[in-house]
């Protein structure tokens, strides 16, 4: 039977944030760039209000498919790395009617060509390369704004990877258990050192089949960014007629040493969430679609 839902939606929490004035200031001085692997930054606080940022209340160290996640936002996490760097895992799941939400996922991270029909902070989106079944080189702009003061675009070019059973044990870090405190998850992930070609840990721990897939850049505005999608069926998690899969999206990432890693990890934080928003709903729709696709099939086939 379906486990019981965990109430998991992140808490934000409130602590100190660079000030409007010092955000446009920025830009004059040469330009905030917050190139993201899928969409930019959105409008919104300075960081204020960081989903999971962990201060005050947390966002959990690591997802179990023990629990299933309420319906709504996401739950969100921020880790510092060392020097200019923050590490953020995010997750949601995501249940749809009639379809295999999994497969209907994936198809939409590997459809590269209409990625910025789902993300809708992504100004544009060019496939440079492309290989069925192994992955794709893109570049992407996207613009953001900061407290509505200011608005800039940003350019980044990412190598992306399919692994459809999951990325080999050698490209990924340590998981962290899922009994792992807070301030020591906090202590291993500040010392970590960032690694080219290891990525972070998947925010999701389990036992089933995954799939994963990878974002690397190679150039653009940022000095270290990889990241990696991660997902997985929840069958526990589904009610009747339903399927139900877990996507989450751990990254790393440092921009120019010009650039500080607080004044941007807040608005950085909320987009990823945002971005897992976005995919939730356009899959939820289209499992909608395929639904009504198959109520046709049927009657038409009692018709004949």
């Amino acid at each position: 039977p379906p486990r019981l839902p965990a109430a998991a939606e992140a808490a934000g929490s409130t602590g100190s944030s660079p000030s409007v004035g010092s955000a446009a200031a920025a830009f004059r001085d040469g330009g905030l760039s917050t190139a993201n692997a899928l969409v930019e930054a959105v409008e919104g606080a300075l960081g204020s209000t960081a989903l999971g940022r962990g201060d005050g209340a947390e966002s959990p160290v690591v997802l179990s498919d023990e629990i299933c996640l309420v319906p709504g936002k996401p739950v969100v996490r921020v880790e510092a790395a060392p020097g200019n760097a923050r590490r953020i895992f995010t997750g949601i799941d995501v249940v749809a009617l009639g379809c295999d939400v999994e497969e209907m996922v994936w198809a939409t991270l590997t459809d590269y060509q209409n990625l910025a029909k789902v993300v809708p902070n992504l100004v544009s989106n060019t496939v440079l390369s492309a290989e069925a079944h192994v992955g794709a080189r893109l570049q992407q702009v996207g613009a953001a704004r900061l407290g509505g003061v200011a608005t800039f675009t940003a350019q980044t070019t990412l190598d992306v990877r399919e692994y459809r059973h999951g990325l080999p044990p050698n490209m990924e870090a340590d998981h962290l258990d899922g009994q792992a405190e807070q301030a020591s998850a906090r202590e291993i992930g500040a010392a970590l050192p960032l690694r080219d070609g290891v990525f972070p840990r998947p925010y999701s721990i389990s036992s089933l089949p995954h799939r994963d897939i990878t974002m690397k850049a190679v150039g653009g505005d940022f000095r270290h960014y990889q990241g990696v999608w991660r997902m997985q069926s929840l069958p526990g998690c589904a009610p009747p007629g339903h399927t139900a899969m877990r996507l989450t999206y751990s990254v790393e990432l440092s921009p120019r040493a010009w650039v500080p890693i607080a004044l941007i990890e807040g608005n950085v934080a909320r987009t990823l969430g945002e971005n897992l928003e976005a995919i939730r709903d356009f899959v939820v729709e289209q499992g909608e679609c395929c639904q009504v696709e198959d109520e046709g099939r049927e009657e038409s086939d009692e018709a004949r």
